[in-house]
This record gives structure tokens, C-alpha cells and sequence, in this order.
């Protein structure tokens, strides 16, 4: 991930970083300078307003190019998001700005999986 930098002279800041749960389970790189848009947009099963998506996850902080994130919800079980795309941007997500927070270029790109041998669907 890239270092943080400060928002200066009009231009966003870089992190903390915009973390979403997207509609579709594609990392397809396609345009490297528009990356990861066949993951569809965030991922908003209830129709709600932008902040408010069950897609919508807190901001990540990275430390030295990492970053672990940990938190709890009532938007969705772990089943719910299996083969989807979360998505890491480049700025952080506003919850406003439609349709994605204002947060900027998709940075990174993984599929939820399950990995747990005993898991049957």
C-alpha cells in the first residue's frame, strides 16, 4: 500500500483507505490506470444511501505498507459476501459522495472465500 500522504495545494489525501465490499467477484485488472471495475460498485443489498451500504466497511490505516482491520457487524453474515470483491482505494471514503465516498482509484482487489475445510454450503 502506498504511504500515507496529507491532503495539500487541493489534492486528496492518500489513506487512510477506502475498504469496500463490491458487487461482483471479479479482480480482473482490465484498464491499469481505472483497475478492478468489474467488481461493480459497492455492494448495497438493501438499497440504502451511501454510507450506509452494507459494502460500506470502516477505513483501513497502513503502518510501513500493511494493514489489518478487525470489526463487527450486522450488514451481513460471512456467507453473504462469499465470491465477492473487496476492494482497497487509494483516498478515504467520505460516506457521501455517490456513488463510491469520493475515495479514489481501486488500489487493491481480493475474492471472499471460505477456506474452511468443514464448511458445507
Amino acid at each position: 500500500m502506498p504511504l500515507y500522504r496529507r491532503a495539500t495545494d487541493g489534492q486528496n489525501p492518500i489513506g487512510p483507505h477506502g475498504f469496500h465490499i463490491h458487487e461482483f467477484g471479479s479482480c480482473e485488472v482490465g484498464d491499469p490506470e481505472n483497475p478492478f471495475q468489474g467488481a461493480g460498485g459497492h455492494w448495497n443489498p438493501t438499497n440504502q444511501p451511501h454510507g450506509n451500504h452494507a459494502g460500506d466497511l470502516p477505513v483501513l490505516f497502513s503502518n510501513k505498507g500493511y494493514a489489518k482491520m478487525c470489526f463487527f457487524t450486522d450488514a451481513f453474515t460471512p456467507d453473504d459476501v462469499i465470491g465477492k470483491a473487496v476492494i482497497i482505494h487509494e483516498n478515504p471514503d467520505d460516506y457521501r459522495t455517490k456513488p463510491a465516498g469520493n475515495s479514489g482509484k481501486r488500489l487493491a482487489c481480493g475474492i471472499n472465500t471460505n477456506v474452511n475445510p468443514f464448511y458445507v454450503t
